[in-house]
């Protein structure tokens, strides 16, 4: 069996034999192999890659289609010596003795030889499947997703080899890259990084004019802001604009960005000794209406996890560090006019001490859900847009006092991933659904509890994601614009290897919570799973301005951001700041590899086995959801360069 034979799927879908002549294969034999790499990881069943490919026929039919294509496919594998397709009755398998361009391009995000990214940039002569298509809506539909991801994927990886290998080789690449994707932002932001790295302002201006003329000439648009801002950020002045023609329409100008105040939430001081107030039920307050103010495009709350690392006796110099506007302090006392507690709450400006809001209210387990809407109207009134706010006033519901005592006990039992607290969570959550059965709040804190305990327990028991999304689906049914309802019901179904509806899950959830730090990073994690890793970063960097103080699993989703865009040294860099690194030591063991620091592998690897001495790279390969199949190779590699079997 000939090793050296070649299948490009990449432009025009060519099988090349180890001499260099060319084999004719039928145009659903392509689409095949491009179906079973990219969506199956190489294997499936025949009934289900038949349905999905002559998805206009019957079942029967379409088996006897792929029987058809099959045999065809045989006698030019006998008459050729090739081997593309192994099959047996019921599943069929995309060939490992064939080199595929697909997978072989995987290797740009880790190259920093000149040659090599030479070789791989020729290796995409176009767009997957070029000339193929028509076979039925919902293959079209998967055909144009993936042709777009592995564009933008390619482009990516290969403009960052460029920048690493930099030079008159990294402008050669860029040059090439150029020439074939003329009006892709990541080249000519790219070929912008390299001059202004090697202080050549001049190449810089020339760089971003030449892509701005592409540009104008082709599609009649202009460089992104972003991209335009490079230059300026360097003090260099922009290149002169074209003269207005007659009859044109002048470029718009983009419009200065809104100014969003952040503001904080600190951890109340609790100066009291009564027995009868549970010393939770305020921090657990306090941490509830961030979630609720989450919803707010025009005020940015940062998350509790950061609020909780500062001293509330001494935090504004802290919250100024933190580029924070505004701090919210309170404070639990005896309440002198009489028996009970007061809880005073007051806003702060950062920069002068200036106290822009205060007011002071009775508090007590039963008061809790009052003093939620004087927290939340308090700060939106203050800050906010008027529409929202008023919006906020709109939204304000009666809860059942001790329907949401018992919510903030559950609630305040999730902030760590202990399965016994989980549990005991679950139970004071079920209390308050059972008093109060209409609040979205409960039902999608209850699904937050089985997603937890499901990766808690290693996803052992399916059944625990089919509880959560029965509870998020509740949620949205009583309240569809609960961003956290839709945030679990996407947990779900990535965890259930439905990528494409995680996204859409995903998006509708930060569409509805735009300032929830966790819920940016849970959608980043999606991002990653979908091999988005541009967005992804996007999408982190976003949760991280919400909560500066970042938790590990922030830093261990940048850390594999960086891995799979080949920044081995930023991805070791991150995953060192987290407390807790043994969920990130595989990951570790990978980069360093993969960066060429073989003893630092041998250590996280030794320390890694000591956690989990039973790791299987193929069986931990074979549970991984992920979009691209590349991805899962390249991270498989790494791990076997590390030493793991």
């Amino acid at each position: 069996m000939r090793e050296t034979t070649t299948l490009q799927l990449l432009g025009t879908p060519i099988l090349r034999l180890a001499d260099g002549s060319v084999v004719k294969l039928r145009q659903k034999a392509y689409a095949l192999a491009a179906m079973l790499y990219l969506e199956f990881r190489e294997r499936t069943r025949r009934a289900t890659i038949a349905e999905r490919i002559w998805e206009d026929s019957t079942l029967e039919q379409a088996l006897t289609n792929l029987r058809q294509t099959l045999l065809h496919t045989r006698e030019l594998e006998a008459r050729n010596g090739f081997e593309l397709f192994d099959t047996d009755a019921t599943e069929i398998e995309l060939s490992r003795n064939i080199s595929l361009d697909l997978r072989e391009i995987s290797r740009l995000r880790a190259t920093a030889n000149a040659g090599e990214l030479e070789h791989l940039i020729a290796l995409y002569r176009g767009e997957l499947l070029s000339g193929i298509g028509g076979f039925g809506e919902g293959f079209d539909q998967w055909l144009a997703m993936e042709r777009s991801r592995i564009e933008d994927q390619f482009v990516a990886h290969a403009s960052e080899a460029a920048l690493r290998i930099g030079g008159r080789d990294g402008h050669a690449a860029l040059q090439r890259l150029a020439e074939r994707l003329p009006y892709a932002d990541a080249v000519g932001r790219a070929t912008i990084e390299l001059h202004l790295a090697e202080n050549d302002e001049h190449g810089a201006r020339a760089a971003l004019e030449a892509f701005r003329n592409r540009l104008r000439r082709g599609l009649g648009l202009e460089p992104a802001a972003e991209i335009t801002a490079l230059v300026d950020r360097h003090g260099m002045r922009r290149a002169a604009e074209p003269k207005q023609l007659p009859g044109s329409s002048p470029v718009p100008v983009a419009e200065r960005p809104v100014f969003v105040p952040r503001v904080v939430l600190l951890p109340p001081l609790q100066e009291h000794k009564q027995t009868g107030m549970p010393r939770h039920l305020a921090p657990a307050l306090v941490e509830d209406v961030p979630i609720g103010l989450s919803r707010l495009r025009s005020v940015s709350v940062i998350a509790p996890h950061t609020a909780w690392q500062l001293d509330p006796f001494s935090a504004l110099d802290e919250v100024r560090a933190h580029q924070i506007d505004y701090a919210v302090e309170s404070r639990v006392a005896p309440d002198f006019s009489g028996d009970g507690l007061s809880l005073a709450i007051r806003l702060v400006r950062s920069a002068g001490r200036e106290i822009v809001w205060a007011s002071k209210y009775t508090f007590s387990p039963n008061a809790a859900a009052d003093r939620y809407w004087d927290f939340a109207n308090g700060i939106a009134n203050a800050l906010a847009d008027s529409i929202e706010s008023a919006e906020l006033q709109r939204e304000r519901t009666e809860r059942s006092p001790d329907a949401y005592a018992h919510y903030l006990t559950g609630r305040h039992n999730l902030r760590t991933f202990d399965l016994p607290k989980v549990r005991r969570g679950r139970k004071s959550l079920r209390m308050a659904r059972e008093i109060d059965p209409g609040q979205a709040s409960i039902e999608s804190a209850l699904a937050r509890t089985y997603v937890i305990e499901w990766v808690l327990r290693s996803g052992s028991d399916h059944g625990l994601l089919d509880k959560a999304k029965l509870h998020a689906e509740r949620a949205v049914a009583l309240d569809p614009t609960d961003g956290t309802a839709f945030r679990e019901l996407g947990r779900v179904a990535l965890f259930d290897r439905d990528l494409d509806v995680s996204l859409q899950h995903m998006a509708m959830a930060a569409a509805r919570a735009p300032h929830h730090a966790d819920l940016l990073a849970d959608y980043a994690d999606t991002l990653v799973h979908n091999s988005n890793f541009l967005a992804a970063e996007q999408k982190i960097e976003e949760a991280i301005r919400l909560n500066p103080v970042a938790p590990d699993e922030y830093l261990w989703t940048l850390g594999a951001i960086h891995f799979f865009r080949g920044r081995f040294e930023a991805s070791l860099n991150t995953l060192h700041q987290m407390r807790n690194q043994d969920p990130g030591l595989r990951l570790m063991a990978a980069a360093a590899a993969m960066g060429g620091q073989a003893d630092l592998a041998r250590k996280y690897r030794q320390r890694a086995l000591e956690q989990q001495p039973d790791f299987s790279v193929a069986r931990w390969a074979s549970r991984m959801p992920q979009r691209d199949p590349a991805d899962v190779d390249f991270y498989v590699e790494a791990l076997r360069r590390a030493g793991f079997k």
